[in-house]
């Protein structure tokens, strides 16, 4: 078996349930997992994060989102599975990508993220624009029209969601999908981020 990151050989012990598991096995060696550095203090009020943005992670994101490199996915399929099943009976809503930015990628990575760690999702929201917010300033971000709109999928308004996405910056991207939702009438609204911007 290789590592998805360096493809060296790695040795894993098989267990029973592996053995007769009809899923494909995928591993990291624990030398590129240590180049991943955890959070240490929550640097957003309201927003859960995991892991800090550096060089590792910074590679890693840009593989799967920009050279189209979906199998590494699974590199955090695990660790994505036991965070969300945290929530228990929560509705996991994915922070949407354009379709225009979709067609051009070729998938939507936060999908392809959820999908990898069989976490089931439901996509209540649709972005209404292809600007791509780290392109801008804080200013420029801060004063953004709404990123999104909802869409027709209707769900009880007590109902626990837990909006995800892949990485924060200032938040703006949160805020808009949180208040979109919340105008709908939705009152229990958590947030899950896997990478944050700020150390």
């Amino acid at each position: 078996m290789r590592c998805l990151l360096c493809d060296r050989v790695v040795e894993k012990i098989e267990t029973w349930t592996g053995l007769f598991s009809r899923r494909q096995k995928w591993t990291t060696c624990a030398s590129c997992m240590a180049k991943f550095e955890r959070v240490s203090e929550q640097a957003y009020e309201g927003i859960r994060t995991i892991y800090v943005y550096n060089e590792a992670m910074r590679d890693w994101l840009h593989r799967l989102k920009f050279s189209q490199d979906a199998i590494i996915a699974h590199v955090f399929a695990d660790e994505i599975k036991k965070l969300c099943s945290h929530y228990k009976k929560a509705v996991i809503v994915p922070i949407p990508m354009h379709p225009a930015k979709k067609r051009a990628r070729t998938f939507a990575h936060m999908d392809v993220l959820l999908e990898a760690a069989g976490v089931r999702y439901t996509h209540l929201l649709e972005k209404t624009t292809t600007d791509t917010q780290s392109q801008k300033s804080r200013v420029e971000r801060e004063n953004s029209a709404t990123l999104f709109t909802r869409n027709a999928i209707q769900l009880r308004k007590d109902t626990h969601l837990v909006l995800v996405d892949d990485i924060v910056t200032t938040g703006t991207t949160i805020r808009h999908a949180h208040e979109v939702l919340k105008r709908d009438g939705f009152t229990h609204i958590e947030v899950l981020v896997f990478i944050s911007a700020r150390k």
